[in-house]
């Protein structure tokens, strides 16, 4: 049986990790596994001692476009449109790549995983298609498309002209790759199975079930606490807090000269990929120490007093079941959608707009010593205390393998 992982929109190495995690479990099971990467080098990392083959996925680099301007995205479609959307002759030169893959490969299913282009190419195929993914990733199919923004107001007729908008585009170039038009854009993301891979509290979309056609199957959240440098906390800590913060990052500065400046007695560890050799020598110190990399959460995340992250879901989703309150400091939508989870579970708060290192070290201090944000999160993972996120790629598996088997 052939398995073909795909990901096309979206930076984050999270997006392959997912991928690689129900590889394994498939290549036990004897799965041939091709992978059609936004980012082919990513994997090596994440598959080692896995047999595959790997190919460049067809997609359209995200770059500001002279003289053009875009409001915030409002649905999903929005965000598409940087993405090849803008343009139904760009989108059909991607949707005509994967269709040439698909010839050369010959899925028997394919798991698209931020991959929305790919499901598009591939209604035209008979194989079977999964997607698998968080609540942004995996968004409600209901027309129209429900606003990303739904803690603001926004007038429905806006909100159908957004997505009239992209649909047309679509369907011209479904039209230029001869294949049938779409009635809503919730039909691109029709499947054979939809592995929704995050809890109720945690969904990006808190209405998903007054959304959805059929009631929310959640699967809960991957996250690997393993991987990275190995830490231990200072034995004589008060407060222990764990960050991980992306130097580039327009809140990283804020939020580094804050918890610089907490008490000797407050023990910090931040992973920050990428920063810059200089900075991080001037920084460190016994209190304060900094990875250039990422950090093993598995021995240090249970006596963690506050956990500290931009809100990617898979970080995010390992402190709330791990009982540790958070500060989120969201660069975009998806991350403020569930940075508001965390803010609707009590457990944490967030960070957004124009900011310094004052408001970040206040709420710092209201998160390590009022013991509700502590008592919400300790509830919440209670709740879910016998979930075992390396369970939920077998799982995964078994299914992927019954519908690729015909069974």
């Amino acid at each position: 049986m052939r398995v073909l992982f795909a990901w096309e929109v979206g930076r984050n190495f999270g997006h392959v990790t997912k991928l690689a995690e129900v590889a394994r479990p498939l290549a036990k099971r004897k799965a041939e596994l091709f992978f059609a990467l936004q980012n082919p080098a990513a994997i090596r990392s994440f598959a080692q001692g896995l047999d595959y083959k790997v190919f460049q996925a067809p997609y359209f680099p995200v770059r500001p476009r002279p003289g053009q301007q875009r409001g915030p995205s409002l649905i999903y479609p929005d965000d598409l449109r940087p993405c090849g959307y803008e343009s139904p002759a760009d989108l059909a030169g991607l949707i005509m790549a994967w269709q040439s893959l698909y010839d050369l490969i010959k899925p028997d299913v394919l798991v698209a995983q931020a991959a929305p282009t790919a499901l598009l190419a591939a209604r035209a195929y008979k194989f079977k298609k999964v997607t698998l993914g968080a609540g942004y990733d995996v968004p409600p199919r209901s027309s129209p498309m429900p606003s990303l923004r739904y803690w603001e107001n926004i007038d429905n007729d806006v909100i159908k002209d957004h997505e009239a908008f992209v649909l047309n585009n679509v369907n011209e170039a479904l039209s230029i790759a001869g294949l049938p038009k779409l009635k809503t854009f919730a039909d691109l993301l029709e499947v054979d199975a939809e592995f929704l891979t995050t809890f109720e509290e945690l969904d990006h979309y808190p209405d998903r079930a007054s959304l959805s056609k059929n009631k929310p199957d959640y699967c809960g959240p991957f996250y690997a606490l393993g991987s990275g440098q190995a830490m231990d906390w200072n034995k004589n800590a008060q407060k222990r807090i764990f960050a991980y913060l992306r130097p580039e990052a327009s809140h990283f500065g804020p939020c580094v000269e804050a918890l610089s400046h907490l008490p000797d007695d407050h023990d910090v560890i931040i992973a920050a990929p990428g920063i810059p050799v200089k900075l991080q020598e001037q920084l460190q110190k016994p209190s304060f120490r900094i990875v250039n990399g990422a950090v093993k959460l598995d021995k240090i995340i249970k006596t963690c007093d506050l956990g500290i992250s931009h809100g990617s879901s898979g970080i995010a989703a390992a402190f709330a079941l791990n009982g540790v309150p958070q500060l989120l400091l969201p660069g975009h939508i998806e991350q403020m959608m569930f940075a508001r989870s965390i803010g609707r579970t009590k457990s944490g708060r967030g960070l957004a707009g124009e900011f310094g290192s004052r408001e970040v070290a206040e709420l710092i201090e209201r998160l390590l010593n009022e013991g509700t944000f502590k008592e919400a999160a300790v509830n919440l993972a209670e709740k879910y205390k016998d979930y075992n996120p390396a369970d939920l790629a077998d799982k995964i598996a078994g299914e992927v393998i019954k519908m690729g088997s015909g069974k």
